[in-house]
């Protein structure tokens, strides 16, 4: 089995634009592994020509100016994509910590909360203007994404774009969900009002307990959910998200102390303990290396 590199692995988006129907393949052998592997929802936008995907062992055809949505549950094939000789391709896939990381208003996850509990890949038409404006904003995140780690402001460079990009595409993917019938399954509904409920409160509230009484389900249930839709427990998803809000606050230079009392921790020692136990290294040695 290929070995597979850890700053890869520990990703939690990747963005590619493909030109042309050239013989490299798209992904590397890494990539594809880490696709394969990965609980991923992915974006693809067809800015020209035509390209098509194994998506649950079945070929999706997309034609110029089509936006395609999958979530995990719709497993991308990286090594299976087909173009037409003069395609060009924005392509990202990201997890739901990735989501998670941007500050968007309680509206903005009602207005995706479709896309969260939808089994099946979608692909919407787009006006020529909304496809030229939505290659023009993938086209500067890709960008953005490719400059090295000393590029100043990167981080914060990035996540703004993020904001824009997926803000746009809530409200094309909004526009297209009133004319699709939206019978999502049982599991995965819960799964998105889970989500939902936990970037409005993850900050005040670490239990599954709370959580599971909040969907009026009990914590094993809640667990099982996650569990078989993203390969992680509840309590795992939870702490995700803790342990990513915990390193922002670091990087923005708040006090290991105020980082604990906003994340609502009995004290900074447990806090502490908690984010060892989760990085491998102290919020201390974090902020040192970051």
């Amino acid at each position: 089995m290929p070995i597979i590199d850890q700053h890869l692995n520990n990703k939690d988006f990747f963005a590619f634009h493909i030109k042309g129907n050239r013989s490299k393949p798209v992904f590397s052998p890494q990539q594809q592994l880490i696709l394969a592997n990965k609980n991923l929802y992915s974006l693809c936008l067809i800015k020209k020509g035509e390209t098509s995907f194994m998506i649950n062992d079945e070929r999706v055809q997309v034609g110029q100016h089509h936006l395609l949505l999958t979530s995990p549950s719709s497993k991308v094939n990286g090594a299976s994509v087909s173009k037409s000789w003069d395609c060009e391709v924005y392509l990202i896939f990201f997890s739901i910590d990735f989501i998670f990381k941007l500050d968007f208003r309680k509206d903005f996850f009602e207005l995706t909360k479709k896309s969260l509990a939808l089994d099946n890949s979608h692909v919407f038409a787009l006006s020529m203007q909304d496809a030229t404006n939505l290659s023009n904003l993938f086209k500067q995140f890709i960008h953005y994404e490719k400059q090295g780690h000393d590029y100043i402001f990167k981080p914060k460079i990035i996540k703004s774009l993020a904001e824009v990009l997926f803000c746009e595409i809530a409200r094309l993917a909004s526009q297209n969900f009133k004319n699709i019938p939206f019978v999502p399954s049982r599991k995965r509904e819960i799964l998105a009002n889970f989500y939902l409920l936990l970037k409005q409160s993850f900050r005040q509230d670490h239990t599954v307990q709370f959580y599971a009484s909040e969907l009026g389900i009990t914590p094993k249930h809640l667990s099982v959910i996650t569990k078989e839709l993203t390969g992680k427990s509840a309590i795992e998803l939870i702490q995700n998200v803790l342990v990513e809000e915990a390193k922002y606050l670091l990087r923005q230079g708040l006090s290991i102390g105020e980082i604990a009392k906003q994340l609502h921790f009995s004290d900074q020692s447990f806090f502490g303990k908690f984010f060892k136990r989760n990085v491998g290294i102290s919020p201390k040695e974090f902020r040192q290396k970051a």
